[in-house]
């Protein structure tokens, strides 16, 4: 892409996913017998469509948890547990995001390390941009790939959140970049896509489980395809 000097992506769901071996042990453990990640991201990714303007944010500190707990309930019942099992799925899960050092969103996306090693070894500079609660740099230091990335911004130390404008020029005046001069990778459509957009950058949905299939926007499967489209 001519003039494409950044790279700026999404944190959670994008560049750091969910612990899906975890969870889906957890859901068989509770009846779920053929709960597999596959589905489990698709049942978040679908959640996180359809509600994407609560759950794509941060709520405040003092709701944090009944919004995880009716989101990961809410995906649980989608793979098939009871109710009763549902509650203590979503419970478990919460307890699981508080007490590990990492959290959840532990894991790098498949790809992740490469498409960003590959991205730098083009001169590119790579940055986060994140609705977050001030975790954002310490996760991704634990999951090995800040390595690669020269800035991330977290909404809760910035004060401002995706999908306003205002987070992704910061992100463009920390780099002394146009908004022409660089692209967004994100999975939610209404704050990462339309909110880029909404900036001047062009984006890319980045949609692993096929969450968004009739969405016209420019959108990935996989991280790597980003080498062959930029």
């Amino acid at each position: 892409m001519a003039g494409l000097k950044a790279v700026f992506f999404d944190g959670g769901n994008t560049l750091l996913e969910l612990d899906y071996p975890w969870l889906t042990d957890l859901a068989r453990r509770l009846g779920a017998n053929r709960a597999a990640p596959e589905a489990i991201g698709l049942a978040g990714a679908r959640l996180l469509r359809e509600r994407s303007l609560r759950y794509g944010r941060t709520p405040p500190v003092q709701d944090a948890q009944a919004v995880f707990e009716e989101s990961f309930a809410a995906i649980a019942a989608e793979i098939g547990l009871p109710p009763a099992a549902a509650v203590e799925f979503a419970r478990r899960s919460r307890r699981e995001d508080q007490e590990h050092p990492q959290g959840l969103w532990r894991c790098p996306a498949p790809g992740a390390q490469a498409t960003l090693a590959a991205l730098r070894a083009r001169q590119l500079r790579l940055g986060v941009i994140s609705n977050s609660d001030g975790q954002a740099q310490a996760h991704l230091e634990l999951a090995g790939l800040a390595t690669h990335l020269d800035l991330v911004i977290d909404s809760s130390q910035v004060g401002v959140e995706k999908p306003h404008p205002a987070i992704f020029r910061l992100a463009l005046a920390q780099f002394g970049l146009a908004s022409t001069e660089a692209v967004y990778v994100g999975d939610l459509l209404d704050l990462d896509v339309l909110g880029a957009r909404g900036a001047g950058l062009a984006p890319y949905l980045y949609d692993r489980f096929g969450a968004y299939p009739d969405v016209t926007e420019p959108r990935i499967r996989s991280l790597s395809e980003l080498l062959d489209l930029l």
